[in-house]
């Protein structure tokens, strides 16, 4: 019974951490959708004389993707050094002051405002999540919390969609004001990540902190002592080394060179090829062929909106039950292999009707071939690399890893819009489509080769799957065998300073 209380007394702790980290995000979900029903709504001459301004309109969006820039590089730096606690307030304050200006946002300065810190807190959310939920989670569970945060920013754009067409705008500010202050007040409240505070050095606390997160389990205090002996070997070491003063440019060099180890090539090559993935499976059909312009109703483009939006979710939330029953590199071919099909069946479809053989008046067999290829993104396919962002890279790499990650994701993404015009032009919307199906199948082929399976796996055994042997095969390194081997490193008579 008291292991049934002390499990539940965890569980319910990682709970409360993640319940900040998913208001942030369904904060930034509400901001992706905020501007467009501000505009929408928003009758007033000096809102209406921008509104109309296609030239002005783009300045507020380029100056929120410039802003998502430096955010996604500035806030890792911050997690990396100073704590997860204090990046995820560092990118909450900025949300948290957009909604509080939205409220009396009047012209074109205070629009601005409110897009660029809202694509500040978007960058850093993008980038710290993954990695704080899965330092602060148990495995068995992590899968299901990862997966939540597509789910959440899929609620959050839901939301601000229904209260742009049935209610009013300022519900939004004031729902994005109520779920920044929650996130603040439950972070306030965090402890450190135990994975970080032993990684600096700090081992009673860190030792601490894991036994309120994780309990003392025996699979949980083995995790601990691997974590513990893995830090202590880091340190021998590091006393190995000869001690030498070197300038700047020596440790950049140094830095430069770590960042050339397989250890993080290996998981930045499998989260460029994911993100490649989901770029030209989703980017070009959502920005070329628009699902909205097939439903003939009063504000159709608003109800299509809401319709893709709710099955977004609702296959956001089915993937977490999906993750818990499915191995997670499965659920990713699987979902990926059936939404390749269903895209190449709209492109068929598509040819045939550019050519007059098959009738537009079947083009409801269009949009349900399209839906099928969004349920099946939706149920694996784009959550399953945010997840694998948190987990894949090695200790001394999350930072510059996640920021790495995220800038070839926002400059692919980018690419894939600006250039999905002009191929659409040249080759029509099925050239385009066929075109990406051949460029997702060969990347799908390349995952499937060098995609590590992470379920229910901690992240040292994660680390240790990144490791190649001789042979080229991955070395995986039970904890069983870590404390074996740390014996020999005992032998040094080297002691670690608490």
């Amino acid at each position: 019974m008291r292991f049934i209380n002390q499990k539940y007394q965890t569980l319910n702790f990682q709970i409360f951490v993640v319940t900040g980290v998913l208001s942030t995000i369904v904060s930034c979900g509400l901001g992706l959708g905020y501007l467009s029903i501000f505009l929408e709504q928003n009758g007033a001459d000096n809102i209406n004389s921008f509104r109309s301004n296609s030239k002005l309109l783009g300045y507020i969006e380029t100056a929120g993707e410039i802003a998502f820039l430096p955010s996604i590089v500035i806030i890792p730096i911050v997690m990396q050094k100073k704590g997860r606690r204090l990046a995820s307030i560092v990118t909450t304050i900025p949300l948290l002051i957009s909604w509080l200006i939205s409220f009396n946002a009047k012209n074109f300065i205070s629009v601005l405002c409110v897009n660029i810190l809202n694509n500040i807190s978007l960058g850093g959310a993008v980038t710290i999540s993954s990695i704080i939920i899965s330092e602060f989670c148990d495995p068995k569970y992590r899968g299901i919390f990862l997966m939540l945060e597509t789910g959440m920013i899929s609620l959050g754009v839901l939301l601000s969609h229904i209260f742009g067409i049935f209610l009013h705008w300022t519900l939004v500010s004031s729902l994005g004001v109520i779920t920044a202050l929650i996130s603040l007040i439950t972070t306030y409240f965090w402890p450190e990540s135990p994975y970080w505070l032993i990684s600096q050095g700090h081992i009673l606390k860190g030792t601490e902190v894991f036994q309120t997160l994780r309990g003392t389990a025996e699979e949980s205090m083995e995790e601990l002592e691997i974590l513990l002996i893995t830090q202590k070997r880091k340190l021998q070491l590091n006393a190995l080394k000869p001690m030498k003063v070197i300038n700047l440019r020596e440790k950049v060099t140094n830095y430069l060179k770590s960042l050339l180890k397989a250890d993080f090539l290996k998981p930045l090559s499998i989260m460029i090829l994911l993100f490649s993935f989901i770029g030209f499976g989703g980017e070009n059909i959502m920005s070329n062929y628009k699902l909205t312009d097939v439903f003939n109703l009063t504000n159709g483009k608003y109800i299509g909106t809401i319709i893709l939006d709710v099955l977004t979710l609702v296959c956001s939330l089915t993937a977490c039950v999906l993750i818990q029953i499915v191995k997670r590199k499965t659920l990713f071919l699987f979902t990926s292999s059936f939404s390749i099909i269903f895209l190449g069946f709209t492109s068929i479809l598509l040819f045939l009707q550019s050519f007059e053989i098959f009738s537009k008046d079947y083009l409801w067999i269009v949009l349900s071939l399209v839906t099928g290829f969004v349920m099946f993104m939706s149920l694996g396919t784009t959550a399953l690399p945010f997840s694998l962002l948190g987990e894949i890279f090695p200790m001394s790499y999350k930072g510059v890893g996640s920021s790495l990650t995220c800038a070839y994701l926002w400059a692919f993404g980018n690419t894939i819009i600006k250039s999905a015009p002009f191929v659409t032009n040249s080759i029509g919307v099925h050239g385009m489509m066929l075109l990406s199906i051949l460029m997702m199948i060969l990347i799908l082929i390349l995952i499937n080769k060098i995609m590590p399976e992470t379920n229910a796996k901690t992240l040292l055994e994660i680390q240790q799957l990144m490791k190649l042997t001789k042979d080229g095969d991955y070395e995986v390194t039970s904890l069983t065998h870590e404390l074996e081997e740390s014996e020999n490193f005992d032998r040094l008579q080297l002691f670690i300073e608490v």
